[in-house]
């Protein structure tokens, strides 16, 4: 199953602010998904600068963890009061921001609807080259872009969907491919 009813644990989608479901929320849940994730430190990951990435898994995998809920593109409400369930015919979309791809190796996305969550695990390489993926998501900033998944390109993402149980195993799949995929 690729997808996660979460009627008993805390509803990401009615949080209301994007910084506690990025943060407070999204990182916590990969978290208890992976136990094996490990904070990075500045002793032991020379490259880390700020928070250019979330993660490590041992030896040597950085990992960026992002979420974003699914809302109605046509509504000017706020985020929390415009998620949609999975089932909605509105057209939705959700915004990946503040993707830094050469600072990780993997992204773990967390796709949040009403009713249920998808997870993606994404090679980094393979965000900054999607057609969806833009790089200058503010003015000025450097390394930093934006991606949208919307109801008509979603599909082409369900290569990268994955189950709970296994978001290790495809983090490791996924920075295999990483690997392969800068060599070329």
């Amino acid at each position: 199953m690729r997808e996660i009813n979460y009627n008993i644990i805390f509803k990401p989608t009615f949080c209301h602010s994007t910084k506690d479901l990025l943060y407070m929320w999204s990182q916590g849940f990969i978290k208890l998904l992976v136990p094996n994730l490990q904070r990075p430190s500045n002793k032991l990951h020379t490259e880390y600068i700020g928070r250019d990435y979330d993660f490590f898994l041992a030896p040597d995998i950085r990992i960026e963890v992002k979420a974003s809920r699914a809302v109605n593109a046509k509504s000017n409400l706020p985020l929390y009061q415009k998620a949609l369930a999975s089932d909605s015919d509105k057209p939705f979309v959700m915004n990946f921001q503040q993707v830094k791809p050469k600072y990780c190796d993997v992204f773990v996305w967390i796709a949040v609807w009403r009713d249920m969550m998808r997870i993606w695990v994404i090679p980094s390489s393979e965000v900054e080259n999607s057609r969806f993926y833009s790089k200058g998501q503010h003015r000025g900033n450097v390394g930093e872009g934006q991606l949208h998944i919307k109801h008509n390109n979603i599909a082409m993402f369900d290569k990268y969907l994955t189950e709970p149980s296994k978001v290790e195993e495809s983090i490791k799949k996924a920075s295999k491919l990483e690997k392969k995929l800068r060599k070329l």
